[in-house]
């Protein structure tokens, strides 16, 4: 049951576009037919980011939470490297199989991060979305490689697209700040305990914006206000900005073909002024 549900929200998470590309019954039989033929530019970076997010929660999972006193040190090794997949690919969906109040402060970091991250465009799952997190990791590796134009497999990042995917960057960093600043006014004692009061602030305010839903203990010791803070934010969220990021994705596409688009149309610029540069000399002769 675990690995069923693992993959559902693994493939639910990669999006439409990308299950598609993969599993299209077109695409399939040009696959059989055509070996060589290359997945689409949206898919690997859906793919290749996805897998990349669940092997390194699943590492630190294994890591972090077999020591004594971790949430699955008592299992088996089977059942270890399990939970370890499962929690790590349901950072976008809310399930859970063990007590998220027992998991240490490492793993719960760690979570926090992959729920900012989240799932990939055109999926259900929140996030800034994995091709948003793939340009701005290709925007850093280029300044410090010093390129003026980065790449991400091997096509050029337009300055527009590395703009927009900051925004959406520091759009949920900020919208995250405010939440949990706002929790940390309206729930002072949560605050003020020893159990990790600011973290388990911050793990709620990213679990809402993402969508996600993974609870720490939470909802018990909240005051109605709170607890209606968070709902709106998760229901604004899924209403607005998931319609934003599938946006991005597919302007962040279709801003590569018009860049071939307007690289054609130059070049056709260049072919018609020489076919009338020679006609002109041919006059003048």
């Amino acid at each position: 049951v675990h690995w069923t549900v693992t993959l559902l929200v693994f493939f639910g998470a990669l999006g439409m576009v990308a299950v598609f590309d993969l599993f299209g019954k077109d695409n399939l039989r040009d696959r059989m037919t055509m070996p060589w033929k290359r997945i689409g530019f949206a898919t690997k970076i859906a793919l290749y980011y996805s897998i990349a997010l669940v092997a390194i929660g699943s590492i630190a999972y294994l890591l972090l939470e077999s020591g004594q006193g971790g949430t699955i040190a008592d299992m088996g090794w089977t059942g270890r490297i399990t939970t370890a997949v499962f929690q790590s690919a349901t950072r976008t969906s809310g399930f859970n199989t063990v007590d998220m109040g027992l998991i240490g402060t490492p793993m719960l970091f760690m979570l926090i991060v992959l729920m900012f991250i989240g799932a990939s465009s055109s999926s259900t799952g929140g996030g800034i979305k994995t091709s948003t997190f793939a340009v701005v990791i290709a925007d850093v590796m280029g300044t410090i490689r010093g390129r003026q134009h980065p790449q991400l497999y091997q096509r050029t990042i337009g300055t527009t697209l590395r703009s927009r995917a900051w925004g959406i960057l520091m759009f949920f960093i900020v919208g995250n700040l405010l939440g949990t600043f706002a929790l940390c006014i309206t729930e002072p004692h949560i605050l003020a305990s020893s159990d990790r009061g600011f973290l388990q602030l911050l793990f709620e305010q990213v679990s809402a914006l993402g969508t996600v839903g993974l609870g720490k203990n939470f909802w018990s010791n909240v005051i109605r206000s709170s607890e209606l803070f968070i709902k709106l934010l998760s229901v604004t969220y899924d209403k607005g900005c998931t319609e934003i990021d599938d946006l991005n994705l597919i302007e962040f596409l279709v801003g590569f073909k018009k860049n071939i688009l307007r690289f054609k149309i130059s070049m056709n610029d260049v072919v018609d002024m020489a076919i009338v540069d020679a006609r002109k000399n041919l006059l003048d002769e």
